[in-house]
């Protein structure tokens, strides 16, 4: 937390934290719940429509808005205003941004003074901001993003047993992420003039994926598309090839701690590899475009045709230095350049910087005469003005709160209640 932040009273403080993307922002979003709950929070989490739908019936807090395009971020925020809660922000599209097509579609003027603070991953996306809102910068902070926490030694202890059973069932795999929704979108193959290189893209790791299952048929590819993508067209490439799996399940942290190496072009996954110290192979066929955030792809190896990759694969694999055609001047140029991107410390974690900061928001003592209004709504199985993505269960919550317990050492004694599907309130018991 930056200097002059003085924390307020917090007694029965309520937060709301709605997720998207099970498999990308739970596990981080139940992390700072954990905490927070340890601080005195009363937090509300689950499915993004139902902790909309709760937040306008319990009492005034903080709606921690996730980022969205627009249209979607000016109902959220607005309808959270309206309910009297304040808003704190960190986008989940914020670590690699275009900065005018950032400004443009993700972090509108209008918008920002309904936002009681914005947290940025790292001083990047801080400057983009605060450049064209310089009136802004006494409301944005450096946080990174509790995503990162999990990467830390502290908490790589979660996805131990996770990790150990995909080595089981895969042996030395590699993982290959993708990243090609703006294509390969779940409603079809889409030709956009201005995404012709990310077609190509996906054409050429297809064909990589190809050559590469063929020339390490005793290796599994464990390929895990973006979750905006179409899984069967993956499924139907791949069909002939029995070393080939289609997979898009659980936290990718796991993923990345079970892989042998991690084969990407321009993912955040390539990141978090770098992050875990895993092998990282960047293809980068020669393709151009200028307007991409190139920094994913200069972390780890590279290789920009399939005899390079087959090398490169080949020396990890069988665990031969990949580090001596690398200059340590452009590791460290590389880690610098990371780090302007993305607040890093193994010792310092986002959900404490996140608390700290929202603890000095003043909020009004919870008044409870909507609560019992409309219980049955959060029931039903069908919810009005938007569809669920998830389900989570009591089960899940509580399990991932254990290991937290054995982490820190102790029992925090949280209390779990639903609230409907797939929503939640947590608090000390």
């Amino acid at each position: 937390m930056e200097k002059g932040c003085i924390a307020v009273e917090k007694y029965n403080r309520w937060l709301y934290l709605p997720v998207e993307q099970k498999v990308r922002e739970l596990d981080a979003k139940l992390l700072l719940a954990y905490y927070a709950v340890i601080e005195g929070y009363n937090v509300v989490i689950g499915d993004h429509i139902m902790v909309e739908l709760a937040s306008g019936i319990y009492p005034k807090g903080i709606f921690f808005s996730k980022g969205y395009p627009h249209g979607f971020r000016k109902r959220i925020i607005t309808n959270a205003k309206r309910n009297g809660h304040s808003v704190v922000e960190l986008d989940e599209e914020g670590l690699l941004i275009q900065p005018k097509n950032y400004l443009q579609n993700r972090l509108r003027k209008e918008l920002l003074p309904l936002v009681t603070q914005e947290y940025c991953w790292g001083h990047f996306q801080k400057e983009v901001i605060t450049r064209v809102n310089p009136d802004y910068k006494g409301k944005c902070y450096i946080v990174g993003n509790p995503r990162l926490d999990l990467l830390k030694p502290k908490f790589r202890s979660l996805y131990k047993k996770d990790a150990e059973k995909l080595i089981n069932k895969y042996g030395d795999f590699i993982l290959i992420n993708t990243r090609f929704s703006r294509y390969n979108s779940k409603k079809g193959m889409k030709d956009n003039v201005y995404y012709k290189h990310i077609k190509t893209l996906y054409y050429k790791f297809v064909e990589m994926i190809k050559v590469m299952c063929e020339k390490f048929p005793d290796t599994n590819f464990v390929i895990r598309p973006h979750p905006g993508e179409n899984f069967e067209t993956y499924c139907q490439a791949f069909s002939a090839y029995k070393n080939a799996h289609v997979i898009h399940e659980g936290n990718i942290i796991k993923w990345l701690l079970a892989a042998k190496v991690v084969i990407h072009n321009g993912c955040t996954s390539g990141i978090e590899a770098f992050l875990l110290g895993k092998p990282v192979i960047s293809y980068m066929p020669p393709i151009s475009n200028k307007n991409e955030v190139n920094l994913p792809n200069q972390l780890g190896i590279k290789a920009t045709n399939m005899e390079e990759l087959h090398i490169k694969l080949r020396n990890v694999l069988h665990e031969k230095d990949n580090t001596k055609n690398i200059n340590e001047n452009d590791i460290d140029r590389n880690e610098k350049d990371l780090f302007h991107y993305c607040e890093w410390s193994t010792e310092n974690y986002s959900y404490e910087s996140i608390l700290r900061l929202c603890n000095t928001i003043p909020l009004p003592p919870p008044v409870f005469d909507k609560v019992s209004l409309s219980k049955k709504l959060f029931h039903n199985k069908g919810v009005k003005g938007g569809k669920q993505r998830f389900s989570l269960t009591e089960k899940e919550i509580q399990d991932f709160f254990n290991k937290l317990d054995e982490i820190e050492g102790k029992n925090n004694h949280i209390c779990i209640n639903k609230l409907g599907n797939n929503l939640f309130k947590i608090q000390a018991k």
